[in-house]
């Protein structure tokens, strides 16, 4: 699957930036379900599921984050332990990119656990879908997963449900969050960012503010390990979640 570059500006359509800062304002786990579940439906998605990455002896409802799908389904994944045989929980580990369901990876003869995951979930109507991996401080920390045909989505209407998800996780998490001392990043920092967010090149960057295309890249590096994000585009998204920059 292709990479997508670092992206805000004109490329993302009005109507997802007033959702995502709709989700924003939300301060209960309720309000985010509905505006996500209307929000997905709209690129043919009818169900989602979203978890943080559960300890090795944790249970898989306590890192739960939001549900909005199949209850029977989930009440048989949990019960059968299936979370140990997730295929595509486990390609999250290999990409931080959204995936289709079909591209994670697993040998039905030497992983006959996994196929059979697969096929009662086929059994349960979830036969396809997206999943969209969430990376923070280099690490996995969990993923967003879409029920539903991905097949007829263009890139453009990837790159837009991969903004959505990160912002949801973000906005969730925060929800969820025990209390710490919040990190910060520097004025120029965050005028780098406001440029990344705008879709601008290092180079293009470098130009704007008078600064070489290596020291905006540091800038960028600098912020993304003060806000332990992996990469640019999560290191906008947590910015602007933490009001750390205004775009």
């Amino acid at each position: 699957m292709v990479g997508y570059e670092i992206w805000w500006g004109d490329k993302v359509n009005a109507n997802l930036k007033a959702i995502i800062e709709t989700i924003q304002q939300q301060t209960s786990t309720r309000g985010i379900l509905e505006i996500f579940q209307d929000a997905i439906g709209s690129y043919g998605f009818r169900s989602f599921f979203i978890s943080g990455l559960p300890d090795a002896n944790m249970d898989i409802s306590d890192a739960v984050l939001l549900f909005g799908g199949n209850i029977a389904w989930y009440e048989h994944y949990v019960k059968m332990g299936y979370m140990r045989y997730d295929y595509i929980a486990r390609h999250c580990m290999t990409t931080s990119m959204p995936f289709d369901w079909d591209e994670a990876p697993y040998d039905p003869v030497t992983e006959p656990e996994m196929h059979k995951l697969k096929i009662e979930a086929a059994e349960h109507g979830l036969t396809g879908g997206l999943c969209i991996p969430i990376h923070i401080e280099g690490a996995l920390e969990g993923g967003v997963s879409l029920v539903g045909d991905p097949k007829g989505l263009d890139e453009q209407q990837r790159l837009e449900l991969h903004m959505l998800a990160l912002y949801t996780y973000g906005q969730l998490r925060y929800l969820n969050r025990q209390p710490e001392p919040d990190r910060i990043i520097t004025e120029r920092e965050g005028e780098v960012l406001k440029w990344v967010a705008a879709g601008k090149t290092a180079s293009e960057i470098a130009e704007i503010t008078g600064l070489s295309a290596r020291t905006i890249n540091q800038h960028c590096e600098n912020a993304q390990k003060r806000l332990g994000t992996s990469n640019r585009v999560q290191t906008v998204v947590e910015a602007v979640r933490r009001k750390l920059i205004v775009l």
